[in-house]
């Protein structure tokens, strides 16, 4: 992390605020990247607002570079496209397909998702309880204790899922490549709003940057449908933004396009 005073970037719009993202990684030396604190408000569809512009010279800039889609990274985080072809099931339902089926498929496909991803960490975290192997699905859990708010709102420090593991996690490779993101946690008003944090220690700003902040917005999305909550928030801090494996001449046009529509 960096001993810098963080920046904070808020906007409506999901591609503007990734884009300010984008633009401090990329004008910023090593020594003066700083911390950012990237906060997307105003949802008013379950989808995020977003600039077709940007997302498409991002989404052809990826593909040339041989990166993964916004649409990929982000269905890491939470298969959203997925969850609506089949008809938007319940949250253990829609967690045990994904576990049994989609994540094994996903895997087959890409040697990159060995370790996991990170839904498959929320559905099904596994570890020791007692003497016992669990595997939990934190993010049922945590919608579950949502819907009882009718009797009482759960207490805010519940409401956390893990996407770290330690016994899994903590290696002495160079370069892993998963998980990037610690945790999210949600956070309600007691009035039927809530928002999504996102906790990532370091962070691809351009390989992954915009599909991350899709997927954290999509898994927000399906948590208000589940729990008839508001999404109104998504907050996410990272401690060492990263312009990613691209070189600052790859991305120029990016840049300028960003550059013009903030102008």
């Amino acid at each position: 992390m960096s001993i810098h005073r963080p920046i904070v970037v808020e906007s409506p719009n999901l591609a503007l605020a990734w884009g300010q993202a984008l633009l401090h990684s990329f004008e910023s030396s090593r020594r003066t990247l700083a911390p950012i604190i990237v906060s997307i408000a105003n949802f008013d569809t379950p989808v995020p607002l977003e600039d077709t512009d940007i997302r498409q010279a991002t989404d052809e800039a990826l593909e040339r570079l041989e990166l993964n889609s916004v649409r990929v990274s982000g269905l890491m985080i939470f298969p959203y496209d997925m969850w609506c072809r089949r008809g938007k099931p319940a949250s253990t339902d829609f967690a045990s397909f994904c576990m049994s089926h989609y994540l094994p498929r996903l895997r087959k496909l890409d040697k990159r998702n060995l370790n996991g991803t990170y839904f498959g960490r929320m559905m099904g975290f596994t570890g020791v309880k007692g003497k016992q192997h669990e595997t939990v699905d934190q993010l049922s859990f945590v919608i579950n204790l949502l819907k009882r708010r009718a009797s009482r709102w759960p207490r805010q420090s519940a409401l956390q899922i893990s996407c770290f593991d330690p016994a899994k996690d903590h290696t002495g490779q160079p370069v892993r490549g998963f998980p990037c993101l610690q945790q999210v946690s949600v956070a309600h008003d007691g009035d039927g709003r809530f928002a999504l944090s996102a906790y990532y220690p370091t962070q691809y700003v351009f390989d992954r940057g915009y599909g991350n902040y899709l997927g954290l917005s999509h898994l927000a999305a399906f948590i208000a449908h589940e729990t008839g909550l508001q999404f109104v928030r998504l907050n996410c801090f990272v401690g060492r933004p990263d312009l990613g494996s691209v070189s600052k001449g790859a991305i120029a046009p990016i840049v300028e396009l960003i550059r013009s529509k903030l102008n």
